[in-house]
């Protein structure tokens, strides 16, 4: 079975109906499954007590108050009961075959980061995943309302205990240690398994008017919004060490466990590289440069 954790913002306004349908949605995978909320929101002891998860309230934290990425892994790890972690956004909604698709990519790999696609959509109301009916009403009508996100938004990292170590104090809910932590992985030779075209993962779309943030802290764009102290420490941190969903070595198609071998995967893992092995730039500029002219030869212009 699976550790989930994850740490939720207070319990208030829009946040107290997508947080408790989010958690609720997790115990609802298996009464087995065991979760740990971290931090000290308002309400968070409740929504722990309610579905039977460990309650830990002290978390280092920002100057600003928010959890510290660092911290919150290093916790897991310390009190999880199970070898495969999952650490997941307050806000993301998980269907039952979710489970599924983590045993499989734990059966087949020793080390891995298991990640995906979530598909936002707006939801004002609890859910009550305890009634079979309703439960199936919810993603029957998610499965025509959602709407993709970007491959560079990412709310699960799924991992074996242990994995995944000397985390930077990045400030969870700003911009990029999402797109580090597949960084990471792939620098360490960890197999990066996409399990977008399997299982598909709501995110409730809410407000960003939160820990000082008045816009969504997923937007880069500096002519759009102005970063504030945490998220400009989380960029510091991070650099240009970041990739997303399309960087992913592996997929689940199928059920079947399969290496990313399309042409433009090839592509781009070439230019992604010298990210990658920034000490090895040099030669691995060159080699993407004969490989691509080795390519075209081979298998002709797009």
């Amino acid at each position: 079975m699976i550790t989930i954790f994850g740490t939720p913002k207070n319990f208030e306004g829009i946040f107290k109906i997508i947080q408790i349908n989010a958690i609720r949605s997790w115990r609802s995978l298996s009464k087995d499954v065991e979760i740990i909320i971290f931090g000290k929101s308002e309400g968070a002891q409740k929504i722990a007590n309610e579905v039977s998860a460990i309650y830990y309230p002290n978390i280092k934290c920002s100057k600003n108050g928010v959890p510290l990425l660092s911290d919150l892994f290093h916790k897991a790890n310390q009190i999880a009961s199970f070898d495969i972690l999952l650490f997941i956004n307050s806000d993301i909604l998980l269907p039952k075959r979710f489970i599924y698709s983590i045993r499989n990519v734990k059966d087949k790999f020793s080390h891995f980061l298991l990640v995906g696609h979530r598909w936002d959509l707006k939801v004002e109301k609890l859910i009550n995943f305890n009634e079979a009916a309703a439960e199936s009403l919810f993603w029957e009508m998610s499965e025509m309302k959602s709407k993709k996100a970007s491959p560079a938004a990412i709310d699960y990292f799924g991992f074996r205990k242990n994995s995944l170590k000397k985390i930077p104090d990045f400030v969870v809910g700003r911009p990029g240690y999402d797109n580090w932590l597949i960084w990471y992985a792939r620098r360490n030779f960890m197999p990066v398994v996409d399990i977008s075209e399997e299982v598909k993962v709501i995110h409730q779309r809410h407000h960003y008017n939160f820990h000082n943030l008045k816009n969504n802290p997923k937007i880069f764009d500096r002519n759009k919004i102005s970063i504030e102290e945490d998220g400009k420490k989380n960029m510091k941190l991070h650099g240009d060490r970041v990739l997303n969903l399309l960087d992913a070595d592996f997929s689940i198609l199928n059920g079947r466990i399969e290496k990313n071998t399309s042409k433009e995967y090839v592509y781009r893992n070439l230019g992604k590289l010298s990210i990658i092995f920034p000490e090895f730039s040099f030669f691995l500029n060159i080699y993407a440069k004969l490989y691509r002219m080795l390519l075209y030869k081979s298998i002709g212009p797009s």
